[in-house]
């Protein structure tokens, strides 16, 4: 073995971690939340909205570069409805909710090494999240708009309203479409594709608060991409020495620059897309997972968390040594009866993994939904 005179005398090459935010640190959907505050039947109007995203850019394979994402899709009707920036922030601040241990993952990983977040929630959510848990704004990636600096048009804004209330009276159908294309949709999906096709290829390009706001940056999933590629060039710390946290489509692209790259990309109650691109998959409603298999990452590499993984039981983890063992003892106390799930991905078992970790999501957006 070469010798390495840095790390004899305790030096190691320096570690990154990129995290996303909506089912990662927090348990609502922010922008839902925003959406059913001021749209009528907003809740409704945001699921049918996102599905329709969905099917085109996954199941008809559609490019998003039109509008971006989902979100910034739903940020003209946010507008037409009155909503302004002191509102959108004073409700991401009463309606954040964090995942358990999340505030202290977030403040306890960013003390040890460069940590970013890569997210597709609006500014004014992203202010509030720093706000509650401290953590720097400059190190937070995010859609930004400022919905007072627009004027509203009356009439343009009465028609959005209008088409806000016919798109929730759509019914958002539960079937699940696989991660491969070609699918035949549903005619309740293909009614959402045709009514949303006219409202948003249509209707809404021929407004001017189309022009208004159609160079917000919205974070999607080229975006996550851009930023970490980005960040990589800033901080000259390579994707082996990577980890990243995601759980939604949006993060994929990202998790398998760095998975390719042996860093350490945590799927995290994560969607089909983010279970396919990453190398370990958690199932737990508790952060502090998170923290143990990231910090194990950063004092001693990859291997050494495919190793605690392989050994993955309370006789194992109390036993063996880890990089920091009051967190480790913090971990096993707050599952006295059953360890969080966690599990190596790799092409012989991603199959089932997907099926369980979207079981596991489905059931914790469920209970969430109704809290």
């Amino acid at each position: 073995m070469e010798y390495n005179p840095s790390e004899e005398i305790g030096l190691r090459n320096e570690t990154q971690l990129f995290m996303s935010c909506s089912g990662v640190l927090t348990s609502n959907d922010s922008v839902r939340d925003l959406c059913k505050y001021v749209i009528r039947n907003g809740d409704q109007f945001h699921d049918v909205v996102s599905r329709y995203f969905d099917i085109t850019t996954n199941a008809l394979g559609r490019d998003d570069e039109k509008y971006g994402t989902a979100v910034k899709m739903m940020i003209p009707f946010l507008k037409a409805f009155g909503l302004t920036d002191f509102a959108a922030y004073s409700e991401a601040k009463k309606n954040l909710t964090l995942i358990p241990y999340a505030d202290s993952c977030l403040m306890y990983l960013n003390s040890l090494m460069p940590t970013f977040i890569n997210t597709g929630i609006l500014e004014h959510q992203a202010m509030a999240l720093c706000d509650i848990t401290g953590f720097p704004s400059s190190n937070i990636s995010c859609t930004k708009v400022e919905f007072d600096s627009e004027d509203s048009d009356r009439q343009e804004c009465r028609a959005l309203r209008d088409f806000a209330n016919s798109i929730s009276t759509l019914r958002v159908p539960k079937t699940k479409y696989t991660f491969e294309e070609g699918e035949i949709l549903s005619d309740e999906d293909a009614t959402i594709v045709n009514r949303l096709d006219e409202i948003f290829l249509d209707e809404i390009p021929k407004m001017k608060i189309y022009e208004d706001f159609r160079d917000v940056l919205s974070i999607g999933t080229r975006e996550k991409s851009y930023s970490a590629l980005e960040i990589r060039r800033n901080t000259s710390i390579e994707f082996d020495s990577t980890a990243y946290i995601g759980s939604s489509m949006t993060d994929h692209i990202a998790m398998d620059l760095v998975r390719d790259s042996s860093g350490l990309a945590i799927s995290f109650n994560g969607c089909e897309y983010a279970v396919r691109n990453c190398n370990v998959a958690v199932m737990c409603n508790d952060a502090i997972v998170n923290t143990v298999l990231v910090t194990e990452f950063y004092d001693k590499g990859i291997e050494s968390v495919f190793e605690m993984i392989d050994n993955w039981d309370r006789k194992g983890l109390e036993e063996r040594p880890c990089a920091d063992r009051n967190l480790m003892n913090e971990m096993l106390r707050r599952f006295p009866k059953k360890l969080p799930n966690v599990k190596r991905v790799d092409r012989h078992n991603v199959d089932d993994i997907v099926a369980e970790s979207e079981a596991y999501r489905k059931k914790v957006e469920e209970c969430n939904r109704r809290y």
